[in-house]
């Protein structure tokens, strides 16, 4: 039986392959992140068609099998901080592992993996320990950090815990979209906060937020039609904002929101603003946003206290996944080992 491994171009692509695209993805997610929700197939093909991509440039490659997709792959190529890396995703019918199809995937599309000088391949998102990291590590490649998934379920939660008091001497401020222009600068300068968080042995470097990087955001969180909500802590003697979060509500999951960055500033740590602004937040989407009722974030292993923090407002762990890395030279002589 004929295999063919070639590039995926959604916007192209006929309504047939996106349909079986979306079924191999709903295969493996359902093996292997049953906690997450599906997305319906218009909202997946509209996510395959306009995809995130502030991180850098994506490729897509698909293999068949007699004309039937079994396996997919995808490469992020990090234009800014991570040059040196590519970000990398192989995902096979869970009815094809362990016959070889990722392998034969992987060592596909290495090629385009050292693309600008890259060294170094990385996947995240990994579930820990399960077939994918296995096969992975067989591969050579190792874990440098991993994430818990962790999810709030709003009616399943006392609001209460989210009245967390303003400390004296800072008051809140709240936006959806772009940020005030007279924050702009205190925005950015505050969301580098986030560069200490710890990181284990990943090579990943966080963004290096600037007044133009963060504009370049929310341009394309604008271009996706997904709505930013941003709390942040000012310190009102000086007007420098000392703490932020952020999160995201996507259009074509009316009743979940994604927590993404929460940082406070390292000098202003100690005085509970990140309880303070992320309880915030829950109290407005309660009020503002009632059709919201699950609210998902990963979170560093190791990030003890900003676990420690969502526990306290209600989050609960649903898995682990896995961060894992190798060298492009060492992947590939182990690719031509086999």
């Amino acid at each position: 039986m004929p295999i063919e491994i070639s590039l995926f171009d959604p916007s192209s692509a006929s309504n047939a392959d996106l349909a079986a695209h979306y079924r191999l993805t709903t295969e493996v997610m359902t093996l292997d992140h049953p906690d997450q929700p599906l997305p319906a197939l218009e909202e997946y093909v509209e996510l395959l068609r306009e995809p995130a991509t502030a991180m850098g440039p994506i490729s897509r490659w698909v293999m068949r099998e007699d004309g039937h997709i079994m396996a997919g792959a995808s490469a992020i190529y990090p234009r800014h901080e991570n040059r040196h890396m590519s970000v990398v995703r192989v995902v096979v019918s869970p009815a094809r592992r362990r016959g070889g199809a990722g392998t034969m995937m992987l060592r596909a599309i290495l090629p385009d993996l050292g693309i600008d000088g890259r060294t170094l391949v990385m996947a995240n998102g990994v579930k820990a320990d399960a077939t994918g990291e296995l096969w992975a590590r067989e591969l050579g490649f190792v874990r440098t950090r991993a994430h818990e998934r962790q999810m709030l379920a709003l009616a399943d939660v006392d609001p209460a815990l989210w009245e967390r008091p303003v400390p004296a001497g800072f008051r809140l401020e709240r936006w959806i979209g772009s940020a005030p222009e007279k924050l702009l600068e205190e925005y950015a300068r505050a969301r580098t906060a986030i560069l200490d968080a710890p990181r284990g042995d990943s090579q990943l470097i966080a963004t290096d937020w600037t007044a133009e990087r963060v504009r370049s955001h929310e341009a394309d969180l604008r271009a996706r039609d997904v709505q930013s909500v941003v709390t942040v802590a000012v310190r009102e003697s000086s007007g420098r904002i000392v703490g932020i979060t952020e999160i995201e509500l996507w259009p074509n999951q009316p009743s979940q929101a994604m927590q993404m960055d929460t940082a406070v500033v390292a000098a202003f740590r100690g005085h509970g603003l990140g309880l303070v602004i992320k309880g915030a937040m829950l109290r407005w989407l309660r009020v503002e946003r009632p059709v919201i009722a699950e609210i998902f974030t990963h979170t560093a292993h190791d990030n003890a206290h900003m676990i420690r923090i969502n526990h306290a407002l209600g989050y609960t762990t649903l898995a682990v996944v896995a961060e894992l890395q190798i060298g492009i030279a060492e992947l590939t002589e182990r690719l031509e080992s086999l």
